[in-house]
């Protein structure tokens, strides 16, 4: 029997680099066995692990794959959940995240492997939206299946809120693919409505990620 009374809410640390890992695969699987970075860059979903842990530990704020980015649930001294969440372009440079995460690609992804994502360029932005400079982004929610039903994603989800308000932020954003039902209702449970949906036409959008639709959710603070 889990009690809830024992789940901590903490910022991850250097030594949760391979649980936050995990959790950005998995967050990115959508309830799929689609790993969208993966198939793009041709890599598996190990070496994809592997480059993500490394640009963990370098430790560069300001995106979905930041350490500082995230939040964790630790039940008995082990984390069992994670999320991220960051305020868009609050950076020294007012860089948008997108350029900060391709910035870590490029850095720690082999070239042949970037040579092959740039062939995929089109599709990667078909099926990407603009995130908003100031808003608060919620991203790569993921719970151990074990520890599912026991509300930790939304005790997360209350935990950035709070530091986003802390921060007087007051929106929050979260991009969910709209075939992940979990998500969507778990977003929707906790106060997020549909602000809009994008849909990519690429016929390639499909083979590569959970779906063709992502859905920008958005709560007022």
């Amino acid at each position: 029997m889990i009690d809830k009374n024992n789940i901590v809410i903490r910022p991850a640390k250097l030594s949760d680099a391979e649980f936050i890992a995990t959790t950005i695969i998995e967050a990115e699987k959508s309830n799929t066995d689609k790993l969208g970075t993966a198939n793009c860059f041709e890599i598996t979903e190990e070496e994809y692990k592997h480059y993500l842990v490394q640009m963990l530990e370098e430790e560069i704020d300001g995106c979905e794959i930041s350490l500082s980015s995230f939040l964790v649930a630790e039940y008995d001294g082990e984390p069992v959940a994670a999320s991220a969440g960051w305020i868009e372009c609050d950076n020294e440079d007012e860089m948008p995240s997108a350029i900060i995460k391709s910035n870590l690609y490029g850095y720690f992804l082999p070239k042949e492997k970037l040579l092959i994502g740039a062939q995929k360029s089109a599709i990667i932005k078909d099926i990407q939206i603009d995130r908003e400079p100031g808003t608060y982004q919620l991203e790569n929610s993921f719970t151990k299946a074990e520890f599912r039903g026991h509300h930790i994603r939304r005790m997360l989800e209350k935990a950035h809120m709070d530091r986003a308000m802390e921060k007087g932020v007051k929106k929050i954003q979260a991009h969910v693919f709209l075939n992940n039902d979990s998500s969507m209702i778990g977003c929707q449970n906790n106060g997020f409505t549909v602000a809009k949906q994008y849909v990519s036409n690429h016929p390639l959008t499909k083979e590569l990620y959970p779906g063709d639709t992502l859905v920008l959710l958005e709560r007022y603070l």
